[in-house]
């Protein structure tokens, strides 16, 4: 056993060896004399010996013991804090992960949230095995092929409910409706594609309405089908929101931008230290979306591949852009992955808009904690006060602004729906406490799973409900006061309908009811007409007297 210890922290110490060398020898060596690069191969190889050096010492001198896998990710993670942000080890489990969010995975395609110690179902991801069953939202699952979930964690259940496709999964299910009922249910495991929107409706002045929430290799395919489906409906303006989309695959960022803009329109380019990190990407085919007014959706949470899209659109003065302002992330990470199934993901050039706009924000002298707080300070700068140096003139003369992510051209924040502390704690409760309660009054009206989903918006909460809810809070082991009751009841009302809204009639149901609320999607829906006329070159000047 001690020799295949022994063993082991020779090999992972190899690994780092090899890693920091092809590291350090990648990015210098390409720019030295040989001479030079002589003697800096051999400083670089008494570097390494000493960091061999300290690992040892440490495994056998620090006053805890630390493993060499411990100290090796350490010593990784430590390199890469002096590098950008975004530059990243990511070890296999992480890898996983974060790869699943992209490329999908092997399930039968529920959400769930745990109450009680329990997992809930709480909805379904179209076109799954779970969406065809006869399983509903608030079903809860006692086992998973005869092992009891009470008590496991949201990853071991999500790892129970993976594994090899088309292979059949039982679950136990309890179901409380009119009684207390437990059945057995037989699911064929599927693979699973990560959907990229989040939903596609048609708004009430004509309008489309897309939530693109990430990008994937099925990007393109869904944008086309969900387009082609409003299209149908009279579609005769756009609302693309992108708020909350951190980014993905840079090939959907240019086939969503191409859908809008005529064939060869440079939609995107890349520049880094290497003259061959520099990449023109353009519109490739001719859709007939061309002409389609847009307004695009972006908040803090708008990154990357996102704010690819909106900046092009925006330089072409193709869309009007709503909201507040985007993250501000135009790094370009290139993918190295390992034997052992880590990557590294490294940054190797910045993302710039047609016009030459940097999509990146400043990092420097910042640790990655400052970085991440600015984007909510990023967030609140209505005007270009910051940027007033990288000023940059459209081809109907409008100005726009680089270096920290995306500005709009209206400015529009959701901050009259923020939630007070009271709300958010019950929100966010460990037990899901609104969740729990919705669920329950939907037992109550089962009735509401018939409602087409628009209805829901004129849902409401009594009352007596309401006063129910507190008593099921106080049952909860949660205290609310009646005066916090009274001071918060229209935000407590409004949860519970959403949530109750949620389990009865899926995502377009909740969406509806959100957009009482959604001051940013509401003021998108505002300027559908200055999207209309920002097509027309005459009426650019309008546009610009509207935004002032």
């Amino acid at each position: 056993m001690k020799r295949q210890t022994s063993r082991m922290k020779l090999v992972l110490v190899s690994f780092g060896t090899v890693l920091l060398f092809g590291l350090m020898s990648t990015i210098l060596l390409d720019s030295r004399a040989p001479q030079s690069v002589w003697a800096y191969g051999e400083s670089i190889h008494e570097k390494l010996r000493m960091f061999r050096m300290l690992i040892d010492t440490i495994q056998r001198s620090y006053v805890e013991e630390r493993s060499v896998e411990e100290l090796m990710e350490g010593a990784i993670h430590g390199m890469l804090e002096r590098l950008d942000p975004h530059t990243n080890y990511l070890p296999p489990d992480n890898f996983q992960r974060w790869n699943k969010a992209f490329e999908g995975f092997t399930g039968i395609g529920i959400y769930f949230t745990l109450v009680d110690g329990w997992p809930m179902i709480t909805g379904f991801i179209p076109e799954s095995p779970a969406a065809a069953s006869s399983l509903q939202t608030g079903d809860i699952i006692e086992a998973i092929n005869g092992r009891s979930t009470r008590g496991m964690s949201r990853l071991e259940i999500e790892e129970a409910l993976m594994g090899t496709p088309f292979q059949d999964l039982e679950l136990t299910v309890l179901r409380r409706d009119q009684a207390l009922r437990r059945q057995r249910i037989q699911i064929a495991r599927t693979h699973l594609n990560v959907k990229s929107i989040d939903g596609a409706y048609m708004l009430n002045n004509g309008a489309g309405y897309i939530s693109l929430t990430r990008f994937t290799g099925s990007t393109a395919r869904e944008l086309d089908d969900a387009l082609q489906t409003l299209s149908q409906k009279g579609m005769r303006a756009l609302v693309l929101d992108l708020r909350d989309n951190g980014g993905g695959y840079l090939s959907a960022a240019v086939a969503v931008a191409d859908r809008f803009l005529p064939k060869g329109t440079l939609i995107v380019f890349t520049k880094g230290r290497l003259e061959r990190s520099f990449q023109e990407y353009r519109a490739r085919s001719t859709f007939p979306y061309e002409n389609l007014p847009v307004v695009v959706l972006l908040n803090h949470g708008t990154a990357s591949a996102a704010e690819i899209v909106a900046g092009a659109l925006q330089d072409w003065d193709r869309a009007l852009i709503v909201g507040t302002t985007s993250f501000g992330k135009g790094l370009v990470q290139s993918q190295y992955r390992f034997a052992d199934g880590s990557a590294l993901l490294v940054t190797t050039a910045k993302y710039y808009t047609p016009l030459g706009r940097c999509i990146q924000r400043d990092y420097f002298g910042m640790s990655k904690d400052q970085y991440y707080a600015a984007a909510y300070r990023n967030e609140s700068l209505k005007t270009s006060e910051a940027n007033a140096t990288e000023a940059y003139k459209t081809p109907k003369g409008r100005i726009v602004y680089g270096g920290g992510g995306i500005i709009p051209d209206v400015w529009a924040d959701n901050h009259s729906a923020d939630a007070s502390d009271v709300v958010r704690r019950l929100y966010f409760s460990a037990d899901n406490v609104v969740l729990q309660f919705a669920a329950r009054l939907l037992r109550q009206k089962p009735y509401l799973r018939s409602y087409p989903p628009r209805r829901f918006a004129g849902l409401s909460i009594s009352d007596s409900e309401l006063m129910e809810f507190r008593d099921f809070l106080r049952r909860s082991h949660i205290t609310l006061s009646a005066s916090a009751l009274r001071q918060n009841a229209d935000d407590i009302r409004f949860l519970l309908k959403r949530e109750l809204a949620y389990l009865a009639g899926g995502p377009e149901a909740r969406f509806w009811v959100n957009y009482q609320r959604d001051a940013q999607l509401q003021a998108a829906a505002e300027h559908i007409f200055d999207a209309e006329l920002l097509l027309q070159r005459e009426a650019v000047a309008q546009v610009m007297k509207r935004r002032d």
